[in-house]
């Protein structure tokens, strides 16, 4: 089944999880960030101080995660989006009143709690639950919500806090939020649509497991999760590092600023291209078999930007990142319901999830620490390659043996033909 086919026979969930994806924006960095020069100025912030809100905030919302996502195995799909929406929508009125420095951190837990975490869970949970034969089409469909909130909301968000000013823009965030969500909850999405895919079966995962309650303890003791871990942790943590000092990388460089506009926007277009490649991909092969490669093209973005100095690596640097970025949301999401089932996906998926933004903290936090102690982008790069570079091998572990016997076997045969030549 093509996208095109796929979209019109599910046309409400796709726009259901693409829409998550996208509102998630109002509670990711890169647009939060856009408020932070507004706050420090009105309640006379430093920027270790307000980093310290963020990053305490950010780590109480990873923690509470695992308890909270877990709960959309047990309550119904559409009340639980209600209820983010309700506490999204708060935290963005909350923020809006802010009438003293303490009121901040507590929005900020709020904004990640329910928008950076709760608002993708919901999403790409829904596409692993819900659809089997298409599920890598559906969670790449799901994600391309993320690059088009990347690339659209940061340019209106600036304009309209130019125009009625920062505190009103969250007033027009917050209604945006719920009424659309609440509206789509309640009146497009049907009984019918939150069936099983037809067709389909819970592939991966111990059938036994699948039987019975999954634990987030027993989940934590498995090969499969500590398979999955250290790619999970580490990504989020480099991309969001580097994300966050993009202007310090650029002055290291001796580029323009200018620049940076311009590679977001490559990152967002190669992001998207390779969500929608993934897809496809992943449902004819299966997740694991692109696993272990593709953070391969992260690792050439590394290099790219680490050893060559014109000021144009910063395209081939965004794009290979997004490359990389896009078609892994889809490969990790489509390899947890591989490894372990459907039923309790969403027990799975907030476990991950919390490593995620817990990771997205302590990536900047880190990257400051080492920047601060003066060793700088000589020693950040150098450090992120050999890391990622462990994590790439480590990640060998998912192939199938069959498919390493049947790649040593067409070697041999390459080799044999090269010989008698």
């Amino acid at each position: 089944m093509n996208y095109i086919r796929f979209v019109r026979n599910n046309t409400i969930m796709v726009i259901f999880g693409i829409m998550m994806t996208a509102l998630s924006s109002f509670g990711q960095t890169f647009l939060l960030a856009l408020y932070v020069p507004f706050i420090m100025e009105e309640f006379t912030l430093s920027n270790g101080l307000i980093s310290t809100f963020y990053g305490v905030a950010t780590i109480a919302s990873a923690a509470m995660l695992p308890k909270v996502g877990k709960l959309i195995d047990t309550v119904p799909m559409r009340v639980f989006t209600l209820a983010t929406t309700f506490l999204f929508t708060a935290s963005l009125l909350f923020f809006s009143f802010a009438q003293a420095w303490w009121y901040i951190p507590i929005a900020f837990f709020g904004l990640r709690l329910a928008g950076q975490g709760l608002y993708s869970h919901i999403s790409i949970t829904s596409m692993s639950r819900y659809f089997s034969v298409n599920r890598g089409k559906a969670i790449s469909m799901a994600s391309l919500g993320h690059p088009i909130g990347q690339a659209i909301l940061p340019a209106i968000i600036l304009i309209v806090i130019g125009q009625i000013g920062w505190r009103q823009s969250l007033w027009l965030n917050a209604g945006l939020v719920a009424v659309i969500v609440t509206l789509f909850t309640l009146f497009a999405v049907k009984d019918k649509h939150l069936l099983p895919e037809p067709g389909g079966e819970d592939l991966g995962g111990d059938k036994s497991q699948t039987q019975k309650k999954v634990r987030q303890r027993d989940i934590m003791k498995s090969k499969e999760f500590w398979l999955l871990a250290p790619n999970v942790f580490f990504v989020p943590f480099a991309i969001t590092g580097l994300f966050f000092y993009q202007f310090p990388i650029v002055e290291f460089k001796g580029w323009n600023t200018s620049i940076i506009a311009g590679g977001l926007s490559a990152f967002a277009a190669a992001s998207a291209f390779s969500i929608l490649t993934a897809g496809p991909l992943i449902d004819k092969y299966k997740a694991r078999a692109f696993f272990p490669f593709y953070l391969i093209p992260y690792l050439i973005a590394l290099f790219c930007v680490w050893l060559i100095s014109p000021s144009w690596v910063m395209y081939p640097y965004m794009v290979l990142m997004g490359l990389s970025t896009g078609f892994g949301s889809a490969t990790v999401a489509a390899l947890q319901v591989e490894f372990f089932g459907q039923k309790y996906i969403g027990t799975v998926r907030s476990l991950f999830t919390s490593m995620m933004v817990l990771s997205s903290a302590v990536g900047p936090a880190l990257f400051g620490i080492i920047l601060d102690a003066g060793w700088g982008f000589e020693t950040v790069f150098p450090v992120t390659i050999f890391l990622l570079i462990l994590v790439i091998l480590q990640s060998m572990r998912s192939i199938p043996k069959y498919s390493r016997a049947k790649w040593k076997f067409k070697y041999k045969r390459i080799k044999k033909s090269f010989v008698w030549r």
